[in-house]
């Protein structure tokens, strides 16, 4: 029932696109009634009875009443409206009919006598976070229930409505043990060098991060710790915003990461990538447990934590966000690199960019450039590997037509990573003198 001007016909040409709508199921299954002429004629009371004799002709078991501010400005009085919610409600349980009342929140007047009387209420918002649009739900009311409170995500497209309830709220409430993560032989990268860095691989179920400037390889060691997954036929998953998978496939392939395309093929390796445009941190944390609980991957590569910082509504719900995929990650026993981009290309102080991260992440490899000697280079060291033995001497990172290389460049010398770094025999001299 509408008690708006708009007409049927109208509501029916815009109804059309969305894929729910099914004209073939009017009459029979939902039957549009007009209630705008009667409200305006007789009232509150002749809306009622108009109200009443539709659910027991169409035996309806679902009322919804569109436009009940129009009700309310039609209301002599505050009393009048507040009997008539009273009726409508008794009229709902005689007949076992759920009613649904849309309103309009925004009032000259905050007194909403209908939310002390419905048993439900439900605040849709639609905001501008600086030019980026936001849509919300709330449950603010909801009588003998636990609803999950705060806001959620909403999203309208052809499909309807679609509702994405907050990701850290979803998670199970059974928290992964580090004898569960330190359990099982270590996944190897397959890099010689760099598995004996880190005394053979990655702990299983462990998290790893890959922070870095940008162009200092992050992408290409997590495909190539992808690659050595499917060479040892694991399962697979890169998730990614900001190389399409032909482009990701094309690279590994030019540098001599072999194995990921012939993976695809077979089913051991799955690829997934979302643009990185206004997405909804809610979809994209929903769409990465889907894809690990469905796959259920050995090992799996995040290729650019930002891809979710730049969705989230609310920066301050990052940390959160992370620590229920982390632990999402840790129950299903997935080994997972994830990459996230230093702000500064050259800085004596490295800072992770995304607040919560570092802390609830067992594994951190840096990766930057540096000058060194009149040239630039790519260099790794490992800063953190939890409850664990490592070499954390800094190594060259070269990356060549057969692959990665590490190289021990810089053993005899020291302030590398500040680009001051010095030979051992030159501060020998400057002592001496």
């Amino acid at each position: 029932m509408t008690l708006l001007a708009e007409s049927h016909s109208r509501m029916f040409a815009h109804l059309r696109r969305m894929a729910f709508f099914d004209e073939a199921a009017i009459p029979e299954h939902v039957y549009y009634i007009g209630g705008y002429s009667t409200l305006e004629s007789g009232g509150l009371d002749a809306l009622v009875t108009l109200v009443r004799g539709a659910i027991q002709k169409h035996k309806a078991t679902l009322l919804v009443v569109d436009g009940l501010i129009s009700a309310q400005e039609s209301s002599p009085t505050d009393r009048a409206f507040k009997k008539f919610l009273h009726e409508i409600q008794t009229l709902a349980d005689f007949t076992a009919c759920t009613v649904l009342l849309l309103t309009n929140s925004q009032r000259t007047s905050g007194f909403a006598p209908e939310h002390t009387m419905v048993d439900g209420v439900l605040h849709l918002t639609d905001e501008l976070s600086e030019l980026r649009p936001l849509r919300h739900i709330r449950v603010l009311k909801l009588r003998g229930s636990d609803p999950v409170r705060g806001l959620h995500s909403v999203r309208i497209t052809d499909l309807g409505l679609e509702v994405k309830p907050r990701i850290e709220t979803r998670g199970s409430l059974d928290v992964g043990t580090e004898e569960h993560v330190a359990s099982g032989p270590k996944l190897p990268f397959g890099l010689v060098e760099l598995d004996e860095m880190l005394r053979g691989g990655l702990r299983p179920a462990s998290i790893t991060m890959l922070l870095g400037s940008s162009g200092s390889g992050k992408t290409l060691l997590g495909m190539q710790f992808l690659s050595e997954g499917v060479k040892r036929r694991e399962r697979v998953v890169y998730f990614g915003f900001y190389e399409r998978p032909e482009a990701i496939l094309a690279k590994c392939g030019r540098v001599g990461i072999g194995g990921l395309r012939e993976g695809v093929a077979q089913g051991l390796a799955t690829i997934v990538w979302h643009r990185p445009v206004e997405g909804v941190i809610d979809e994209l944390g929903e769409s990465l447990i889907q894809t690990i609980r469905s796959v259920q991957p050995s090992r799996l590569f995040i290729d650019g934590m930002e891809g979710f910082e730049r969705a989230a509504d609310f920066p301050e719900r990052m940390s959160d966000v992370y620590r229920a995929v982390a632990q999402e990650l840790e129950q299903q026993g997935i080994t997972t690199l994830y990459s996230t981009e230093t702000r500064e290309l050259f800085a004596a102080s490295i800072e992770v960019p995304i607040n919560g991260l570092s802390a609830a992440t067992q594994n951190i490899i840096l990766m930057r450039h540096i000058e060194h000697r009149a040239t630039m280079l790519r260099v790794m060291a490992i800063l953190k590997v939890r409850d664990d033995d490592y070499d954390a001497r800094m190594r060259e990172i070269q990356i060549t037509d057969n692959g990665i290389r590490l190289v021990d460049t810089f053993a005899a010398e020291s302030r590398v990573a500040t680009g001051g770094g010095m030979a051992s025999e030159t501060r020998a001299g400057h002592a001496e003198a």
